[in-house]
């Protein structure tokens, strides 16, 4: 199977590196409409993959994100045993408030909408390469594309190496229901925003 480096670009951003312990619990003090995001957020298991989601406030005073997300390959298709493979991104995105704003999103596949409130949030991050790491990761060329890959218990996941990408800027927000986190995401095509990711507080 090949894995998708784009699942780590998700519309509420990512990028490596994080905050301070005090950052990323929240500063009781803080004014910023985004600091019920602060924390550690994970996906559900997808075919041996998880996504991982660390939010924290940027430490310029701005009020403004940072997001760091990182992808999980484990040996088991449930998630279970050990991690064999770290995907991550070489730059910090920054996600910028960008107001509030009622929406209907489809939770699931086949489920009727339903609406959140949604903080919208434009993500930027400079020009930035993906990056897997493990000790079994093996960096090889398969069909003209240079590719980590990784054994796992039914074959090999593999994510290709796209070299530098360019710097985006992409329309998204965040909204939070109990322990539940949507990341939402413009659809350009159809002018809508739509669920990117399902996390869960880790």
């Amino acid at each position: 199977m090949v894995g998708s480096t784009a699942a780590l670009l998700t519309g509420c951003g990512g990028g490596g590196g994080g905050g301070s312990a005090q950052q990323l619990a929240g500063d009781s003090g803080s004014t910023s409409p985004l600091a019920a995001y602060l924390g550690t957020w994970q996906s559900a298991c997808d075919n041996h993959d998880r996504q991982l989601l660390v939010i924290a406030l940027k430490s310029d005073g701005s009020g403004s994100l940072e997001l760091t997300p990182t992808g999980e390959t484990y040996f088991k298709a449930d998630c279970t045993g050990p991690v064999v493979a770290t995907d991550g991104m070489s730059a910090k995105i920054t996600g910028k408030p960008d107001g509030t704003a009622d929406m209907p999103i489809k939770l699931a596949e086949n489920a009727a909408a339903t609406n959140l409130r949604v903080d919208k949030v434009t993500s930027s991050v400079p020009a930035y390469t993906f990056q897997r790491s493990g000790a079994t990761v093996q960096y090889v060329l398969r069909d003209g594309k240079q590719q980590w890959c990784v054994n796992v218990d039914n074959g090999e996941s593999c994510m290709w190496d796209e070299g530098m990408l360019p710097a985006p800027s992409i329309p998204g927000g965040l909204s939070l229901h109990g322990n539940d986190l949507y990341s939402v995401v413009l659809d350009p095509k159809k002018g809508v925003y739509v669920l990117d990711v399902h996390y869960v507080k880790k």
